[in-house]
């Protein structure tokens, strides 16, 4: 039992971390030391004060810079920088952190960030960073946690899972995410997770296949969460057969696991969230359908009734009401049919009298051409007439049997010859025949 001797003995926590800050602030090694280093974090406050951290391949240390002191032009994170600071202690959170005076840029990346964007680099090449992304299930039968093992990410994520739907089915595949061995069991934790996913090696176990693996981890500094951008973790995600979802606990920077995995989570929790639907709501939903079903049903059999009933008072009054539309559309067809009847009689007539004027106006001209063909005959017949001949004084000579004399080769002396003049008939011989 403590005595009130040793209770006033007791150092308040406050003297004390004033107390340890003094001696931090007076041991000259740890003010205005130069330090170099990569820049694992960078943010800059409202207020101008910029927060950082420095690390190498050996260690870490956050620093910030008062407004006052802090560059125009933010630096981007993994870029080598070379500060001036001293080590400070913040008293009311117990932080030890660096105090930098001065920042001046290395041309160059620390090697670790100049890995990863080669890394990020080949995969984009090779499309894996383009490729279609897998859609979550939206009732999963069976998730594949990997995760640190006995961890307080662990920890949580099975009690969120569980709050959200009891009883679901949870592998938990408890791995290192920290350290020089983190990638190599991430891989193996994967490697493990596809196994499950296995639909004949699942059955073999009596347990539904996983169709959906959170990998992941809680936060910490860059350093603890890089096994997430190494190469082999990032090949591991990327060959898992069903959708992955990268839970790390970081906000200020992208993973290469982020890039590759189906979904990127901001933590664990945001992870199983995002996985695992809450029971209560989907049962919650399916009451709140089935009531809606049932009422627009409701509302539906509501409405055939009464459509029904629209249609048997219709078909009451259909004979009287039928008859009478069929007596107005008689009378209407009869209407219309005189009146066609009569355009078409009209029509007809009409063309009757164009066609008989036609035919009169073309047996006109027909009889008129043929009265002037019938004159021009005439008048060249009349020009060629033998009696026209006879009439200027000339004879036309036949033989006894009609036959006309064209030739002294014709006759001989003593045959008997008709002379033919104007006005009569002379019968005659010949007594001689000169040839000419």
């Amino acid at each position: 039992m403590l005595t009130p001797e040793v209770l006033g003995s007791a150092l308040p926590v406050g003297r004390f971390v004033l107390g340890l800050r003094r001696l931090l602030n007076e041991e000259p090694t740890l003010q205005h030391q130069m330090l170099r280093g990569e820049i694992a974090r960078w943010s800059r406050a409202r207020s101008g004060h910029v927060y950082l951290t420095l690390r190498d391949d050996d260690g870490s240390i956050d620093a910030v810079m008062w407004s006052s002191r802090a560059p125009r032009m933010d630096l981007e994170e993994g870029s080598e920088v070379v500060v001036i600071g001293s080590v400070d202690l913040y008293p009311t959170r117990g932080h030890l952190q660096l105090q930098v005076a001065s920042i001046h840029a290395v041309d160059t990346i620390g090697e670790l960030e100049a890995e990863r964007r080669k890394l990020i680099a080949a995969l984009k090449a090779e499309g894996v960073l383009d490729r279609p992304r897998r859609p979550l299930p939206a009732l999963p039968r069976h998730v594949a946690i990997v995760i640190g093992s006995q961890s307080a990410a662990e920890a949580d994520v099975l009690r969120l899972s569980e709050d959200r739907w009891p009883g679901l089915r949870r592998t938990v595949i408890g791995v290192l995410v920290q350290g020089e061995k983190a990638a190599e069991e991430l891989a193996r934790g994967l490697r493990v997770a596809a196994r499950l996913a296995d639909p004949i090696y699942a059955a073999s176990r009596g347990a539904p296949p996983v169709d959906v693996i959170i990998v992941g981890r809680g936060g910490g500094s860059t350093e603890d969460l890089w096994a997430f951008n190494l190469e082999r973790v990032a090949r591991a995600v990327v060959s898992m057969p069903v959708p992955v979802v990268s839970a790390v606990g970081h906000e200020s920077d992208v993973l290469v696991s982020d890039l590759v995995a189906d979904v990127r989570a901001s933590t664990p929790s945001d992870a199983v969230e995002r996985v695992v639907p809450v029971r209560s709501d989907l049962e919650q939903h399916h009451d709140d359908l089935a009531l809606r079903l049932e009422a627009s049903a409701a509302r539906r059999f509501a409405e055939t009734r009464q459509h029904h009933r629209l249609l048997r008072h219709r078909l009451a009054g259909a004979p009287a009401s039928g008859l009478s539309r069929a007596r107005g559309q008689l009378g209407d067809l009869r209407s219309r049919l005189d009146q066609t009847v009569d355009a078409r009689l009209t029509e007809t007539a009409n063309r009757l009298v164009e066609r008989g004027h036609a035919l009169q106006r073309a047996v006109d001209v027909h009889l008129g051409r043929q009265r002037e063909r019938l004159a021009g005959l005439g008048a060249a017949l009349r020009t060629t007439d033998p009696r026209k001949v006879l009439e200027r004084g000339y004879g036309m000579l036949q033989q006894p049997d009609g036959s006309v004399i064209g030739s002294v080769g014709d006759v001989a002396v003593g045959d008997a010859l008709m002379v033919h003049l104007a006005d009569g008939t002379v019968t005659t011989a010949v007594e001689d025949v000169h040839r000419t």
